[in-house]
């Protein structure tokens, strides 16, 4: 049972960003069309523009890590939680380059960059990760 909870609790901050991603991402397409959304070919700020099978490698490699870490150093609490809102993020963003050649953005920052729920997984999940290994270090030991 508490394998199954542990389990259970590593995955949720990813399933639940991956979700709320898959149904933001459809509410735009569907419900205000095209004109409301970015099709983005690149990474941030434009890297790799049109690029989609390094960006795919790239994001693969991600998700792997992540995984890896989460089943092979078993990180706790905020570890767990960061590294599970990463792989999330990164799986929202390469659902829509396989299925579509691009990912939807739909949420402008001024006239900087324009994100998606995805993006904002993999950020958030990136600096509670480098919060972790900085001030909760115990988070990441497997004893």
């Amino acid at each position: 049972m508490k394998k199954t909870k542990t389990r259970l609790c590593w995955l949720l901050p990813g399933l639940t960003v991956l979700g709320l991603d898959r149904i933001v991402k459809w509410v735009h397409v569907h419900r205000f069309g095209q004109e409301d959304y970015t099709k983005n070919t690149g990474m941030a700020f434009g890297m790799f523009q049109g690029n989609s099978f390094l960006i795919l490698l790239l994001s693969l490699a991600l998700v792997a890590g992540c995984l890896f870490l989460l089943r092979g150093s078993k990180p706790k609490g905020l570890a767990a939680v960061a590294l599970s809102m990463i792989a999330g993020g990164a799986l929202g963003n390469m659902i829509d380059r396989l299925t579509l050649g691009y990912v939807i953005d739909s949420f402008p920052f001024f006239d900087w960059f324009v994100f998606n729920v995805a993006d904002v997984g993999v950020v958030a999940g990136a600096a509670l990760c480098a919060f972790s290994l900085l001030f909760r270090p115990r988070d990441w030991s497997k004893a």
